[in-house]
């Protein structure tokens, strides 16, 4: 059986005999594995094809049921990465190791692939801004995986008018008109703001996660919760700060 898919790359892995296996994200938002024989030899027809986060047509030829099915091409249609470009290329293999370990197998969720569509896009255009689509897609996908609780109204009193000053596991955000916290423990001035800007902007609007202290610490706090989430922090990410 044959099918043909468009979807994005996101982890290749060295096979044998100069083999490739490769994970994609479809149009529908599920993860899928193929096989593809002798991807690493120079002579392969699709030698480039397989660039973490590149927009494809794939084919893939295996029953319906086969955990691993032969990829039987793949056309590169487009590819964020841009020459020259060291930070934004790190933060392309982030994004590819992120939605490798966030998508599932037989689950589709299309806002996955939407995501990570509006993320490669704005870094093609505006490979300067990497670091605002990492932090964009990140919250995001906290959100998707029901992590991430919306920041408009305290999770314990319900207010909207009170600045938030703690994040929870039991009660999501929480005010200061409700929770007492040491200043120096509590979220900065501006936190709700920051949130609300991440919650409407557009990827390519998406805000400067250095802006200012609440941007910053925000960032660092949503980083550290989806590393939890899925089990470690990943290798990619430590390849990015070692280098920027």
């Amino acid at each position: 059986m044959i099918r043909t898919l468009t979807a994005i790359v996101l982890r290749p892995t060295p096979f044998q005999e100069g083999g490739l296996v490769v994970s994609f994200l479809t149009e529908e938002g599920e993860r899928v594995v193929g096989l593809a024989k002798g991807a690493k030899k120079p002579s392969a027809k699709w030698v480039s094809a397989f660039e973490p986060l590149g927009l494809v047509k794939v084919g893939f030829w295996g029953k319906e049921h086969v955990e691993l099915r032969r990829i039987t091409r793949c056309e590169l249609m487009h590819s964020p990465l841009t020459l020259g470009h060291l930070e934004s290329n790190l933060v392309v293999a982030c994004l590819a190791d992120l939605f490798d370990r966030v998508a599932r197998e037989g689950v589709e969720d299309v806002r996955l692939f939407r995501l990570l569509s509006a993320c490669g896009r704005v870094l093609k255009a505006q490979p300067e801004r990497a670091m605002a689509v990492l932090a964009y897609a990140e919250h995001w996908l906290l959100h998707c995986l029901g992590l991430l609780p919306h920041p408009r109204l305290c999770g314990h009193c319900g207010r909207g008018d009170a600045p938030l000053v703690l994040l929870t596991e039991e009660h999501g955000w929480r005010c200061a008109a409700c929770t007492p916290v040491d200043p120096m423990e509590a979220l900065p001035p501006g936190t709700r703001e920051y949130l609300r800007e991440l919650r409407t902007r557009p990827a390519e609007e998406c805000p400067d996660p250095e802006g200012d202290e609440a941007a910053r610490v925000i960032t660092r706090l949503l980083r550290d919760r989806l590393h939890r989430e899925l089990g470690g922090r990943l290798k990619s990410y430590d390849v990015l700060e070692r280098l920027i």
